[in-house]
């Protein structure tokens, strides 16, 4: 599978350095998606290119590349990725655009149909892309501290009302 592995990267890099049906053209009907950002698994290809039309719509100035070779074992296929672009639209999980530039890093692992991607799993550091574009903040920031100490605040609360166990119970 290697040669046939490296050449379909190459493919897909291209595809996802252009647009949805470019992309749709490697995935079979019934795709199963799961990123880091989504409750639940993205299932067939209306709600994958829905998907991939929602990422579009939000980053312009495209570039995909790999990190580094792809590895691969039968059926299953890792991918670290690099990726540039500018945040020009709507980001899908319902924040605004910022007009800044991302530059991410994340490793996809995929399984394989009939020379088609038929399950994808997408792993990225998604507060670094948040802090990157402006909607998270800055590491040891007063806005980070202020948003930690509400989460500690919550857990706290929710021990006293019953809802987590304390230690040792």
């Amino acid at each position: 599978m290697g040669e046939w592995a490296d050449e379909f990267f190459r493919d897909w890099q291209k595809a996802w350095n252009t647009g949805t049906e470019a992309v749709l053209e490697y995935v079979t009907d019934d795709i199963e998606y799961w990123d880091v950002t989504l409750d639940q698994p993205i299932h067939g290809k209306d709600a994958y290119a829905t998907y991939c039309d929602g990422f579009f719509t939000a980053f312009t100035e495209l570039d995909w590349t790999m990190r580094e070779p792809v590895i691969h074992e039968g059926d299953r296929v890792a991918e670290p990725w690099a990726f540039r672009g500018l945040n020009s639209g709507p980001i899908w999980i319902g924040l605004p655009a910022t007009g800044r530039r991302l530059e991410s890093k994340g490793t996809d692992i995929f399984e394989f149909r009939d020379g088609k991607v038929c399950r994808e799993h997408s792993f990225y550091d998604v507060a670094s892309n948040l802090r990157q574009l402006g909607l998270w903040p800055g590491i040891g920031s007063i806005g980070e501290r202020l948003m930690m100490g509400a989460g500690s605040g919550a857990v706290q609360a929710a021990k006293l009302v019953g809802r987590l166990p304390l230690p040792g119970r």
